[in-house]
């Protein structure tokens, strides 16, 4: 087999793999994507509700 065969077998090869442990990024990614949305969101509503208790609201009440 001649180098010039040889080396473009690999960077073949090479490439086949890149793409394959991409597409793994992809798949990993994509339910991770669901659960760090969710904690992003819990999150304003965390916040939102903080802001919320801290205006003061001009009615009676116990306080």
């Amino acid at each position: 087999m001649s180098k010039t065969l040889y080396a473009y077998i690999m960077i073949v090869i090479a490439l086949f793999g890149l793409g394959v442990f991409l597409y793994g990024l992809h798949e990993a990614w994509e339910p991770l994507a669901y659960i760090v949305g969710g904690l992003i969101m819990i999150g304003i509503a965390i916040a939102m509700n903080e802001i919320y208790d801290r205006i003061p609201i001009g009615k009676g009440g116990d306080d």
